[in-house]
């Protein structure tokens, strides 16, 4: 790996992970200390982290990390919104019954989702919740829209770490007892109390990450 590609990798999954928060000043000579390259390969990592909206370059003073707007953290959860209900719809629709593969995977991912709450394990605890709505949409069979949820994954990094921030114990408890209640209407085929579930879920979501 090059100078600048390391330099850009580092940057971005320190980004992503939030590490660095949105409005932090991060400069050349901190990422060229820290990974022992010169401050050229920095620059022209920093250059393309500005053409990916990451950043925002500041001359002689540093970047900022562009922080997360409302408008995006909206977007991308209608996105969800909409990828998420037309799967459980495929699902509970187009099957005789929830395949029961789904179901279990959807519980066991609920069970470590409980364990993680016990133990305070925050970022294993969203990580988990990430899993739970993946596996929802590989159930449905359809390629394009496992490749589109996927395709937010960056957007969806940052926004495990602003939930993460966010996150207390008291709306943890809360997102896992709504993914009780889901997998239960799941598990009994029931496309309107499922549909209903999943929106009411994403949509608490949705304003506990717009009031953080």
């Amino acid at each position: 790996m090059s100078a600048t590609e390391r330099a850009y990798t580092d940057t971005r999954e320190k980004i992503l992970d939030g590490h660095h928060a949105g409005g932090e000043v991060i400069t050349e000579g901190q990422v060229s200390a820290a990974l022992g390259i010169s401050r050229t390969p920095v620059r022209e990592a920093f250059l393309r982290l500005q053409s990916e909206g990451l950043l925002e370059l500041y001359p002689k003073r540093g970047a900022v990390v562009v922080p997360l707007s409302d408008d995006e953290v909206a977007s991308v959860m209608e996105t969800r919104e909409l990828i998420e209900t037309f799967a459980a719809t495929k699902v509970l629709t187009e099957f005789d019954e929830p395949p029961r593969a789904l179901v279990d995977r959807m519980w066991e991912l609920v069970g470590e989702q409980q364990r993680h709450l016990h133990n305070g394990s925050i970022a294993a605890f969203h990580e988990a919740d990430t899993q739970f709505h993946l596996v929802m949409v590989e159930a449905c069979q359809n390629g394009f829209l496992v490749d589109l949820l996927r395709s937010l994954r960056d957007r969806q990094r940052r926004l495990a770490s602003r939930q993460t921030r966010a996150a207390t114990h008291e709306r943890m408890e809360a997102a896992y007892k709504e993914h009780v209640a889901l997998v239960e209407t799941i598990a009994k085929g029931d496309l309107d109390d499922s549909l209903s579930s999943l929106r009411s879920h994403l949509r608490r979501a949705r304003g506990a990450l717009l009031q953080h």
